[in-house]
């Protein structure tokens, strides 16, 4: 398994993966990926035999993103950040330490910012047992337009 850069190529792949996460993970189409691989801090694909198996998207504070939990955080914690704003991860492959390999990569990259952030809907226990066990904290929750409410995560590294 190898975390190498979100390339137009991997387009495809990272639309269908991010389709089996609908509910847990914000929709994507094309335009929106393209556009977020471009000011993203992290486009990272997860390859395992030449096979995306997973991607992750990360922001640091002041890019263009446009997410309502990134702009709480902003205003939380002003420049000490990065946002980890999706992480999907094939099905097949789930519970098999991929996410966590990418998150050692994710908080190794942050110690700049001093803590990373994401959020996790809170109807997702398995999300929230995933962020708890590796030391997130929640800092707070949002509710969204469409009647989701989002527990905002922080770990301080």
């Amino acid at each position: 398994m190898k975390l190498r850069p979100l390339v137009p190529a991997d387009y495809a792949s990272v639309l269908a993966l991010n389709t089996t996460a609908a509910g847990l993970v914000d929709p994507l189409g094309l335009d929106r990926l393209d556009w977020l691989r471009l000011i993203a801090a992290h486009a990272v694909v997860v390859e395992d035999d030449g096979r995306p198996i997973g991607f992750v998207l990360t922001f640091t504070p002041g890019s263009a993103y446009d997410g309502l939990e990134y702009g709480w955080f902003a205003a939380t914690y002003g420049d000490r950040f990065l946002f980890v704003d999706r992480i999907v991860v094939d099905a097949d492959r789930r519970r098999e330490g991929v996410a966590s390999t990418v998150y050692r990569a994710i908080e190794r990259s942050a110690h700049p910012f001093a803590r990373v952030v994401t959020r996790v809907r809170s109807d997702d226990p398995a999300g929230l047992t995933f962020h708890t066990a590796r030391g997130y904290v929640e800092v707070g929750k949002q509710r969204r337009a469409d009647g989701a409410t989002m527990s905002l995560l922080s770990k301080d590294l």
